[in-house]
């Protein structure tokens, strides 16, 4: 099989926004072969798995051509690796021409090549790893976040029931699914497609989600009737499946500070059947006076640097570094600050993060528990799922209630 130079031109100029312009992979893939119909599914599929796995294994390919970002033909040479790896026709183009005797052998060996090179992954973050954790769990954990994330679904039971949507796919779409026993409303799909367009997902029967960002909302344990803010809500996975677990009843009130994202969590509200959801903008000053010390849980999914998440999202690993992740800190604790006021007494905080790093998570706790606005409140459970021992995103959670 053989790659076409127009696809060529995709991919490097996907790798050029990814890298260079921060763009955001999946979304960029999105947009990108939205705007090319003229490619046919061999053409996507290849430019999709070759633009994720040249950034994800971007230092290792680096390595195995003797080449650096400041090289003439740095993108170019990223896919001519990516082709030899795959065993593809190598092209006889310009640009690879160095690389066109090149023998490259897979796995690198343990023993005599860095780990920061085997997993692909800067110096810094290889640091932080082995301090935050130690060598061995360290080496799992990164070598299970460069894995390919699951494909992931959230039954919306508002809708439907978890066990007739697993018979609906089966039956109707020919897709295998099976449950998660740890979560009732998970599916795991056994082989990665495109379900966005699926008519069970345009009906709102389900949301795509990790397993273990289905476990926040029920951190919070919500009941019918209660009052809950999801401080940081984003587009709304989490306040949607809060909704859910409300069987709609009671108020969620989701804020967040981009009003895309917002407009986003209003469309699909409207596909999930959910009518409990009240939008603010989070810099709504009247909104926090007005619910000062009534709500009964308040959730907090912080922005963070994202390293849990980098079987999904490999670019973190190149777009984030130890100055961000400081930004992120201090942002994390202002959050924390602002919204723990709204808590009524006895009502529960959740703090989350899709980070794996004590420095965003247990950290962040501890300070805040020796706050002025922390000392009334008690740390009744946290923990941090990892990618090696789920098999999934990696999370952190945390919950808290007001004395």
């Amino acid at each position: 099989m053989k790659i076409h130079r127009n696809v060529a031109f995709g991919i490097i100029d996907g790798l050029h926004q990814i890298l260079e312009k921060n763009e955001a992979p999946r979304p960029y893939l999105n947009k990108l072969l939205k705007q090319n119909k003229k490619w046919g599914s061999r053409d996507r599929r290849q430019i999709s798995e070759a633009i994720l796995d040249c950034i994800r294994w971007k230092r290792t390919y680096e390595y195995l051509g003797s080449f650096t970002a400041k090289s003439k033909n740095y993108y170019w040479e990223l896919l001519g690796i990516w082709l030899l790896k795959k065993g593809l026709i190598f092209p006889d183009w310009d640009e690879l021409s160095r690389l066109k005797d090149l023998k490259i052998s897979l796995p690198l060996n343990p023993k005599t090549t860095a780990r920061k090179i085997r997993e692909s992954i800067p110096d810094w973050l290889d640091e932080l790893g082995v301090k935050s954790f130690n060598e061995i769990t360290w080496e799992k954990e990164i070598h299970a976040l460069n894995s390919n994330a699951p494909l992931v679904l959230r039954c919306n039971t508002l809708k439907q029931d978890p066990l007739k949507l697993q018979n609906y796919l089966k039956r109707d779409f020919k897709i295998e699914a099976s449950r998660y026993n740890e979560i009732p409303e998970a599916l795991i799909i056994k082989k990665h497609q495109k379900l966005n367009q699926n008519p069970l997902y345009l009906k709102g029967f389900f949301e795509i989600q990790d397993a273990n960002s289905q476990r926040v909302a029920r951190w919070i344990d919500p009941q019918q009737g209660n009052l809950i803010v999801d401080s940081c809500a984003g587009s709304g996975g989490k306040s949607l499946h809060l909704a859910a677990l409300m069987k709609n009843d009671g108020k969620i009130f989701a804020l967040d500070t981009r009003p895309k994202k917002l407009d986003q969590l209003h469309k699909r509200a409207l596909r999930n059947g959910v009518t409990n959801i009240q939008i603010f903008m989070a810099d709504n000053t009247e909104f926090y006076l007005k619910y000062q010390g009534v709500i009964d849980a308040v959730l907090i999914d912080a922005p963070c640097s994202g390293l849990g998440v980098i079987k999904r999202n490999p670019a973190a690993k190149w777009q984030i570094n130890p100055k961000k992740i400081g930004e992120f800190e201090k942002l994390q604790k202002d959050i924390l600050i602002k919204n723990s006021t709204l808590v009524k007494k006895d009502g529960i905080l959740v703090y989350a993060t899709c980070s794996i790093f004590p420095n965003e998570n247990q950290l962040q706790i501890s300070h805040f528990l020796k706050s002025k606005e922390g000392k009334r409140f008690k740390l009744l459970k946290d923990q941090t799922y990892l990618a090696n021992e789920t098999g999934f995103d990696g999370f952190y959670i945390a919950k808290l209630k007001k004395s």
